[in-house]
């Protein structure tokens, strides 16, 4: 399918073609193997349908797994310094693409644009972070006793999987995906089914970089396609962003298999306003702390 491009002045969603979020695997775009249905993608700022997402199934989740499984020994096999020349590529892909993705942002989270844009900023910035793995995880051997020395190694795991949640459609996705992809690792991510575009768009700007088939996928869906890509025995690490509800739920079902799992939940922040603060630049950056994003983000100010 083709990918619109967008700027600052994009009609509304109302006027948009709607954008069909197939499974992105072995580097091409493609619907559930196993189901025909799809979800509506609706824009919170008018309720109109902004697109639709396919509802995958554990077929799916096997088949991105088998696929991922399949790319590992090549992409793990590869220097580090090698797999970050693909990131310095796909770094500056987001920059250049850097508007596209912030209307996307726009189009199905509702975020302002100033928003939108500093999201995808702060995404990219983790994506420069990790063009620097060559130089961080380099391991150190350390003599720990006359005679005895103790060598600490940074080894990709294998597949990972990725939940993202709805509330920042490209950061939050990216605290996971450059990093254990340039650490070696193949990553799947589950975008939430309420703002899969951009990260759709965004699969296609990783193959542009060179990510190798398989290396990169996305399977979208539900709860379903969770609970699958957690217990496959394929998968050796989960992320999550979410819900401390669900973040607890994720982490629970995911250690009882023995694998390693990250899992980041909400938050209730605290502001102390001190008696020698500046009132009025006080005053607004509790607003802009607490009202920032909707206040739907893990660091919100909503108590003072």
């Amino acid at each position: 399918m083709s990918h619109p491009t967008t700027n600052s002045s994009a009609p509304s969603s109302r006027t948009q073609a709607l954008i069909t979020c197939d499974n992105f695997i072995q580097g091409k775009y493609q619907p559930s193997s196993s189901s025909n249905d799809y979800l509506p993608v609706v824009s919170p700022v008018d309720n109109t349908q902004v697109g639709r997402v396919c509802i995958s199934n554990a077929a799916d989740v096997d088949m991105a797994v088998a696929c991922a499984q399949g790319a590992f020994p090549g992409w793990s096999g590869l220097t580090m310094k090698a797999r970050a020349s693909i990131m310095f590529r796909f770094q500056h892909l987001m920059e250049i693409h850097a508007e596209e993705l912030a209307q996307l942002v726009v189009r199905e989270n509702g975020k302002n644009i100033a928003e939108a844009r500093a999201s995808v900023a702060k995404g990219n910035e983790t994506v420069e972070w990790a063009c620097g793995l060559p130089q961080m995880v380099q391991g150190k051997i350390l003599q720990v006793s006359r005679g005895v020395t103790c060598s600490d190694l940074r080894e990709p795991i294998g597949v990972v999987a990725s939940v993202s949640p709805l509330n920042f459609p490209i950061m939050c996705p990216m605290w996971t995906i450059p990093i254990a992809l340039t650490a070696g690792n193949c990553v799947i991510l589950k975008p939430s089914e309420k703002v899969p575009l951009t990260m759709h768009r965004v699969a296609a700007l990783l193959h542009e970089a060179g990510v190798p088939p398989g290396v990169f996928q996305i399977v979208n869906g539900t709860a379903e396609a969770v609970n699958a890509l957690i217990d496959h025995p394929g998968v050796a690490g989960v992320t999550f962003v979410g819900s401390s509800r669900v973040a607890e739920l994720v982490a629970n079902r995911a250690t009882k298999l023995n694998k390693r799992v990250l899992a980041m939940g909400g938050a209730k922040n605290h502001l102390v306003a001190l008696p020698d603060c500046e009132v009025e630049s006080a005053a607004s950056d509790i607003v802009a702390s607490f009202a920032g994003c909707a206040g739907q983000r893990c660091m919100v100010r909503c108590r003072v």
